[in-house]
């Protein structure tokens, strides 16, 4: 038995406290002790964080998972600043609200019910020495409506405990009945509260206070007794088995058994104040509070930040993203102002990360882990914190000037606020209903890049409304727009055909059972071909759209038009459908007249694969124009066959996404974390964020080094199916930050590789190689820095990988023998040309060479180019005239009938004049760009005969110059409609992804004037 002799005769600390708690369960009564799950929800969308002991065990409650022991044990770290439970906004105002706190709770899974629950009396009077003279506990008095009697059980078990009646105390649902949500398990609950101050009156005065709200008599211990179902409808059925879920707040706990009013007056808190004081020479904690004393500011102060650097670390430490969560990058943005205007001192968040690690870190080791990995993001965070309120200040102290009402906004993490919310100023007198409409809301998101998050916010400050259905409706005709623009077959999409089309289908498979897919796993590498193997699969017809009607059967004579679309879901697929980032299968589904055998079979091309209310939806086209003889019913047996090439190329890929992020982790050993990723058969992407470096060409050298010797190392790629609850007890698995993840049946894909020093173990529901060595060779295409800390890789693999390093052989050879010509003098007008087209190929068209080779092909090129100029008589009128003559005889005004382009050549010289360039093309708009000497100018001339109300040289140029921020005037004494240029501005080394971005807006911009 637990032996507490010892321990009584002094103040137990916090991690005493705790250690007491947990060995009392699993020590005397038989419990598994499990870790605490991560404040990152894993598995649970419907909140932003684990709020409660309970929440990794909701789906044992709802029956979805199966209990991971009959009894568990745990401290459980609880974050809460949203939603339901929003502490955020009275933390440091009183002495017992936290944004992180930690919850101890007991569990029984069908195993005891009430009585033994009750060991909760026991630890109290025992271990912990609380006086039971103290305590008033409270039952369920039961609810006529729902038709459940008071719970007798319950008092019963009290008064056989000791206690007198005048201390058990009735209540009704809405304190004594606990329900997970408005569904589900629910069940009267039994709760311990403490009185602070027993010499204030009689037990039944004092009883009087019970859930009174009262700071002198509080909640200790809530036993719930869960035993009933919420049912849709709301009436309450039982359960088949019968749960105990109780929970007890740490920190309360802890102020109480060490005869502290506060919990900020505990061995949990008094180190950091410490800590503070000494980092910032503040005068010391003095633990007033707003009502007591003028000298709370400081001490308000005080409590904020200790309480936000706890939940910063655990956040952060838990894999939780700023980047990605708006309310941690509050909190921490909140507690980076607090250092620096309170305590004076920049850095003081991250440097009580070790603090809150000394205090916590024995309970929850991912935080002593992860510690310098905390410590690096605070301090990324806290740069990009301060740049961005450097450039934004001006900005919002102008918008702030005429809406004094945004004082307290916190939307400047978004730059396109401030031009937003001038947009919405002009707009609002025409909203209707006190409600922004959707597709104004659309256009923020667009535009200005607000989230939703912001622009909710914004009408929160506005006392107005959001049309959120609408939005969502317009960002998903956006989707489909983006990806269905043009057809698989070339064809021109109708863009409200394919909306149709959509929720027919969701329609459809909602009425359907769900779809067997688990044959998309079932493949084979023949390592004799060097190819895939995939069976075919025969399955039923259950469902088909011809278009966006529903139909039982269709015949040739109503597939007259090879571009009509037949949605076909089948019992069950061997089929991938787009999910994890791996882009869907390709393939055919083969279809017999089963009632006419004699007669000719029939294919259809699988050109999507969609996953709808656990449906597969194989979207085709016919092969061919069908004739009268194809048919295909419900009832149906086809024969679907996967294209082998196309998912060896998409497997490919995705494990060589894998191995990419392995590799950048291993090598660089820096804070990284995935932002997005993307499998196709051409290529895979891979962005990250990487805090403290800058990835050059020669590290791009040593990711390909290191990944292609894995590959020659021929390791064996291992899947193996896990739980939730086995992951949660991992620290070596890599998760995408934010990402829900089932309960059951997670695909662990792991590569490991020690003599390598590196270990890649996700989880992912991706195709993958069985062996590295399928990969045969890797190479990255691209590298670009997105932003302060994130890079965008694309890569190769497989046959795809070949083909690029067989493109990028010819290339150089041919570069190796124009260099040679350079040197023997053998030089002409035409080798100088054939650079700049090699170079603007290089640079400006979607072919695929290995990015180092690419950089130093280009570096040869420009220096070859420059030594050219340096040398030859060409003068700057020709050098000019050659690009621009073969570009215009590229481009005839009847196919063309404007002209935008970027001039190559431009590099090479200190100035070039660029109304040489716009001259030679006087029939038609010309917008023509240089960079020169690290500048970057534009020149743009629109004929008067294409001038009009939408279109202009000033409007077209400004749509260019607005990704650099240039400004656009005519030249003295020119009408700016006609001719204008860009002022020159200094390009920064985001220059190739400027120009490319200001190039499209450009375009676009023309196109829809020209209507193309």
């Amino acid at each position: 038995m637990y032996n507490s002799a010892k321990q009584l005769q002094r103040v137990l600390t916090a991690r005493e406290i705790r250690k007491t708690f947990i060995d009392f369960f699993t020590v005397n009564h038989e419990h598994k002790f499990v870790r605490s799950s991560p404040v990152v929800p894993f598995c649970d969308p419907t909140v932003a964080f684990v709020n409660a002991g309970m929440n990794q065990f909701k789906s044992v409650f709802l029956g979805t998972a199966a209990a991971p022991h009959k009894r568990v044990v745990n401290s459980q770290k609880c974050v809460r600043v949203g939603g339901k439970h929003n502490d955020l906004s009275v933390v440091g105002q009183d002495g017992y609200h936290h944004t992180f706190f930690e919850m101890l709770g007991n569990w029984s899974f069908g195993d005891y019910f009430k009585r033994p629950a009750l060991w909760a009396l026991e630890l109290l009077r025992g271990p912990y020495n609380i006086d039971p003279g103290r305590l008033y506990v409270t039952y369920f008095a039961g609810d006529k409506l729902l038709g459940i009697p008071a719970d007798m059980e319950c008092f019963e078990i009290w008064r056989s405990l000791g206690f007198p009646a005048s201390r058990i105390l009735p209540f009704g649902c809405k304190d004594n009945f606990w329900e997970m949500g408005a569904t589900g398990p629910c069940g009267p609950c039994t709760e311990i509260h403490i009185d602070h101050r027993p010499e204030l009156g009689s037990v039944a005065d004092r009883g009087k206070l019970v859930n009174a709200g009262r700071s002198d008599l509080t909640e200790l211990w809530n036993l719930v007794f869960i035993q009933y179902n919420r049912n849709p409808d709301g009436s309450i059925s039982q359960l088949p088995a019968h749960h105990v879920d109780t929970g007890m707040g740490f920190e309360r706990l802890a102020a109480i058994l060490q005869s502290k009013s506060s919990n900020y007056d505990t061995d949990l808190f008094s180190p950091l104040f410490d800590g503070i004081q000494q980092l910032s020479k503040a005068p010391v904690y003095g633990g007033s509070f707003p009502e007591t004393s003028n000298a709370a500011l400081l001490d308000t102060s005080y409590r904020i930040l200790a309480d936000h650097a706890r939940m910063v670390t655990a956040c952060l430490a838990d894999g939780m993203l700023p980047d990605q969560n708006q309310k941690l990058r509050r909190v921490l943005r909140k507690a980076l102002n607090i250092s620096e205007h309170v305590f004076a001192h920049e850095k003081l968040l991250s440097q009580l990360v070790p603090i809150v690690v000394e205090t916590l870190g024995e309970a929850y080791p991912e935080m002593s882990a992860k510690q310098e990995a905390v410590i690096d993001l605070i301090n990324h965070e806290h740069d990009v914190y301060k740049n961005l309120r450097e450039s934004s200040s001006k900005a919002f102290a102008e918008v702030l000037t005429e809406f004094p009402n945004l004082d307290d906004i916190d939307l400047m993490e978004c730059p396109g606020f401030v031009p937003a919310y001038r947009e919405f100023q002009v707009q609002r007198s025409k909203f209707p209903n006190n409600t922004i409409p959707g597709d104004f809301l659309y256009k923020l998101t667009d535009t200005y890049g607000l989230t939703e998050e912001s622009f909710l916010k914004l009408a929160e400050l506005e006392n107005m409304n959001c049309d959120l259905d609408r939005y969502r409706a317009e960002v998903s005709l956006a989707k489909i727009k983006s990806k269905e623009s043009q057809r698989e077959d070339g064809g021109i999409c109708d863009v409200a055909l394919e909306q149709r089309i959509s929720e027919a289908q969701a329609t459809l498979t909602k009425r359907l059972r769900p779809t067997d897919n688990s044959h998309k796993y079932v493949y084979s590498f023949d390592s004799e071909n060097e190819s895939y193997k995939i069976p075919t699969l025969r399955s039923r017809v259950v469902g088909m759209l011809l278009n966006d009607a529903e139909v039982s059967r269709t015949q040739g004579s109503r597939l007259q038009d090879t571009s009509d679309t037949l949605s076909i879901v089948t019992a069950a697929s061997n089929f991938y459908y787009e999910s994890g980032g791996q882009q869907s299968d390709a393939g055919q589904i083969l279809v017999s007249n089963a009632h006419k055998p004699e007669q000719p079979h029939h294919l259809l091309n699988v050109i999507r694969v969609k996953h709808l209310n656990d449906c597969v939806v194989h979207v085709c086209r016919l092969a061919a124009p069908a004739d009268d003889h194809f048919e295909v019913a419900i009832g149906d047996e086809v024969e679907l066959q996967v294209d082998s090439g196309t998912r060896q190329l998409n497997t490919c890929h995705h494990t060589a996404t894998h191995l990419l992020n392995a590799a950048i982790r291993s090598l660089f050993n820096k804070v990284t974390y995935q932002v997005s990723s993307s499998v196709t058969s051409e290529q895979c992407k891979l962005e990250l964020g990487l805090l403290g470096k800058r990835i050059q060409k020669a590290d791009v050298q040593l990711i390909e080094d290191l990944i292609n010797r894995i590959i020659c190392s021929a390791t064996t790629v291992q899947v193996e199916l896990v739980s939730a609850a086995d992951v949660l007890q991992e620290n070596d698995i890599t998760m995408v930050p934010g990402e829900v993840y089932p309960e059951q049946g997670l695909r662990l894909i792991s590569v490991q590789c020690p003599d390598m020093q590196l270990s890649s173990k996700e989880l992912c529901c991706g195709t993958h190689v069985t062996n590295t060595s399928e990969l045969s060779c890797f190479c990255i295409v691209n590298l670009k820095q997105t932003n302060r800390a994130r890079f965008a890789f694309t890569a190769v693999a497989g046959q795809a990988a070949e083909n690029v390093l067989k493109t990028a052989a010819l290339l150089r050879h041919r570069v190796d023998m124009l260099e040679q010509q350079f040197q023997t003098d053998k030089l002409t007008n035409a080798t100088e040309v054939e650079l700049q087209t090699i170079r603007h190929n290089m640079l400006h068209t979607d072919i695929k060479l290995p990015y180092a080779f690419k950089m130093d092909t280009l570096e040869r090129i420009h220096d070859m180019l420059k030594r050219i100029k340096e040398t030859s008589r060409t003068t700057l009128k020709e050098f000019v005239e050659v690009e621009m003559r073969n570009l215009l005889q590229e481009k005839p005004v009847d196919t063309h009938p404007f002209i935008l382009h970027y001039i190559t050549s431009s590099a090479l010289v200190e100035e070039i004049p660029l109304q040489r360039a716009t001259k030679l093309c006087s029939d038609r708009p010309i917008l023509v760009v240089s960079m020169c000497d690290s500048v970057v100018k534009a020149r743009c001339c629109v004929p008067q005969n294409s001038v009009n109300q939408e279109f202009d040289a000033s409007s077209w140029l400004q749509s260019f110059a607005a990704t650099f921020g240039g400004q656009v005037a005519a030249p003295k004494g020119q009408n700016p409609k006609i001719v204008c240029n860009m002022k020159g501005r200094k390009v920064s080394n985001l220059f190739e992804e400027q120009l490319e971005q200001a190039l499209a807006k450009a375009h676009q911009y023309a196109k829809l004037y020209f209507k193309l």
